[in-house]
């Protein structure tokens, strides 16, 4: 079984092992997300020399070796070669580092889902590592309607905060945090309050309200 989890990834130190296609797709979504990426590997992907060259990772020329894994915070292993890959999880797991083999998850300790992102929405879909093509439609499916949740989510953080600088009483706040979420309708958010009021707020979601029940 694996935990979905989110982790605090800027400035997460990992290693990949290996240079390929495989390893650059890695490197792009873990240097996306802020972390500081090593490659070792005798030869690169040119997208990855590219990377290289602009100093948003590092690379060192070789085969792995034992012992390479020590010092990271998180280890993928992307080679074409299955003594390797197993050799870099046996190691991570000894030194109870969370380990990525790709297209091995009996290898793995952690997997990554398949993700979109964009502004604080991240929508992650994971089958488990036994059908990620699968977890990569499902996640395309949702991704449709992804920019407009994306701006209801960038409203729902300016409106928690107005909410948490005049309530404290946390069922007072929650209530009105689901009268939020029922206000939800598909398309952008109608025009929400630049106001830190919270009656402001509280009229626009009224308003929100009103026009879903005049169109049902």
């Amino acid at each position: 079984m694996f935990l979905p989890l989110v982790f605090k990834a800027s400035g997460l130190r990992c290693l990949i092992v290996g240079g390929g296609e495989v390893a650059i797709r890695k490197l792009e979504m873990l240097s996306d997300f802020g972390c500081e990426a090593t490659v070792i590997a005798p030869q690169i992907h040119n997208g990855i020399r590219e990377r290289v060259e602009s100093r948003t990772a590092r690379w060192i020329e070789r085969e792995y070796q034992s012992g390479d894994c020590r010092g990271f915070q998180l280890v993928v292993a992307a080679t074409a070669q299955p003594a390797v890959n197993q050799a870099v999880s046996e190691e991570a797991k000894r030194l109870g580092i969370p380990v990525n083999v790709v297209d091995n998850p009996e290898l793995c300790t952690v997997i990554f889902p398949a993700m979109w992102s964009e502004g604080p929405l991240t929508i992650a879909v994971s089958t488990k590592g036994v059908a990620p093509y699968m977890a990569a439609a499902v996640r395309d499916r949702l991704a449709a309607q992804g920019p407009q949740l994306a701006r209801w989510v960038e409203a729902a953080a300016r409106f928690r905060s107005v909410v948490r600088s005049e309530l404290t009483n946390w069922n007072e706040k929650n209530v009105l945090y689901r009268q939020f979420v029922d206000a939800v309708r598909p398309g952008d958010p109608v025009d929400p309050p630049a106001s830190s009021r919270l009656s402001d707020w509280i009229a626009w979601l009224e308003q929100i309200r009103g026009r879903k029940q005049s169109e049902s």
